[in-house]
Formats: structure tokens, sequence, C-alpha cells
């Protein structure tokens, strides 16, 4: 710079933008050249601003677990669902039931179930047969052949053959089991009648028809599954199959 000459000072950003507005009024040039005055940012408050979160897609509901109408209410089968869990609720509370009966008298569940059954057969049935018990227990053959075995080891069933066929054996309760019987009815009674004793009369009866009909119908729904899952395992359909044309 030469000796002599005023220093001229470039004035900085910040000096122009304090330009008086009035100024910068009466000249458009200047007002288009002038830096944008850019807002205070805010004060950090030490958090992060959440990202907005996504809407989440509505997926498309399940397909329905049944698809007889007599099933569905109003296209649904929620109340059918609901069926179903308070079915294994109370099949869960009598299997319980069964085995604390059974306990109560030196016998396992299973153990109890058979002889209670031979035990009111037997009445009405004199040549009451290992067949006929399985039937009315919708059990196998074979399973009921062990579990009746060890009752007579046990001493509390008897087995003699039966005089039209001798290749087939009547079933009956001994002495000593009918007094284990009669002293289990102190608990029996009382603990059946909890268990039931939401359902009325007329109620009892329809339900007695209403579980004739879905009894046997366990066989059928467990081959109809072996059938659809031959491996026991879901597999995927043929169109969709990698490799396969369709």
């Amino acid at each position: 710079m030469a000796f002599g000459q005023k220093n001229k000072r470039t004035p900085s950003s910040a000096s122009a933008a304090t330009v008086a507005p009035k100024a910068l009024a009466h000249s458009p040039k200047a007002l288009a050249h002038a830096p944008k005055a850019h807002p205070p940012k805010p004060v950090a408050s030490g958090l992060r601003a959440s990202k907005a979160a996504p809407r989440s897609s509505q997926r498309p509901p399940l397909p329905l677990s049944v698809s007889r109408d007599a099933l569905l209410v109003e296209g649904s089968d929620r109340e059918f669902r609901e069926l179903v869990h308070d079915m294994l609720a109370f099949s869960a509370s009598i299997q319980e039931v069964r085995n604390r009966l059974g306990q109560a008298i030196g016998l396992s569940g299973t153990q109890y179930t058979i002889l209670m059954a031979i035990a009111r057969l037997a009445g009405r049935t004199p040549d009451l047969g290992v067949n006929q018990l399985a039937d009315q227990l919708h059990w196998s053959g074979a399973f009921v052949t062990i579990e009746v075995n060890k009752l007579v080891a046990s001493g509390l069933v008897a087995k003699v053959a039966n005089p039209d066929d001798r290749r087939r054996v009547v079933l009956s309760v001994t002495a000593a089991a009918r007094d284990r019987l009669e002293k289990l009815q102190r608990i029996q009674s009382p603990a059946n009648d909890t268990l039931f004793e939401g359902i009325d009369a007329d109620e009892f009866r329809a339900l007695c028809k209403i579980m004739k009909k879905l009894a046997g119908t366990g066989d059928r729904t467990l081959s109809l599954i072996d059938y659809l899952a031959p491996h026991g395992v879901l597999e995927d359909e043929p169109s969709s199959r990698t490799g396969l044309a369709g």
C-alpha cells in the first residue's frame, strides 16, 4: 500500500447484511446481490431428533382356519378359534382331574379310566372284552390290552375266557377294585360336580350328543393330515417349488 493512501476496508458479509433497509430499498442492484441472512441455529438440547416412524403397512389377514359355513360367524373364524381354545383348556383340566383321581387310589390316570370303564360297562355288557372296551374309550385295542394286563397283575381286574368264544376274554373288576372305587367316591363325586358346574340338565344332554359326534372325528382327521403332509412336514405347493414349470 502506498504511503499516505488510506486503508479501504472491505465490508464483511456480516456488515453487508446490516445495511440499512432504506438504502437497499432504493438500490435494487444492491438488494439483489446482498447476502441473505440465515436464521440462527437452534441451541442443541442434547437430544437427537428422532426420525419419523414409517407408517406400518397393513398386512392382509391370515387365511381362515376353517371353511365350513356352519363354523363361520359372519364370515369370520374368530368364534371357532375361541371354541378350540376353550376346549383345550377344558381338556387339560379333565386330564389333570383324571390323573389326580387315579393317584388317590394308587393308579395312573389311564389305569383309573380303564378301571372305571370296566366297572360301569360290565353291568350292562356281560361279555365285555378288550375290543368293546377299546371302542368305548376310543383307544386302540393293543394299548388297552397292555393296560388291562397291568390291572390284572395288580389284582384289580379279572380276565376269564369267553364261554362262547375261547379266543376272547371277559373282563370284570375284582372286590379289591370295588373297594378302592367306593372309597374314591367321596372326592370323585364333588370333583366331577365342580368340573361341570357351569351347565344345566338341558345343556348336559346337548353336550353329550355333541361329544358323541366329535369323538369319532379324530382318527379321520389324523388320516387326512397324514395324507396332506405325508412326511409330517408341510411342503411347498408344487407350483411354487423352484425349478418346476407352471
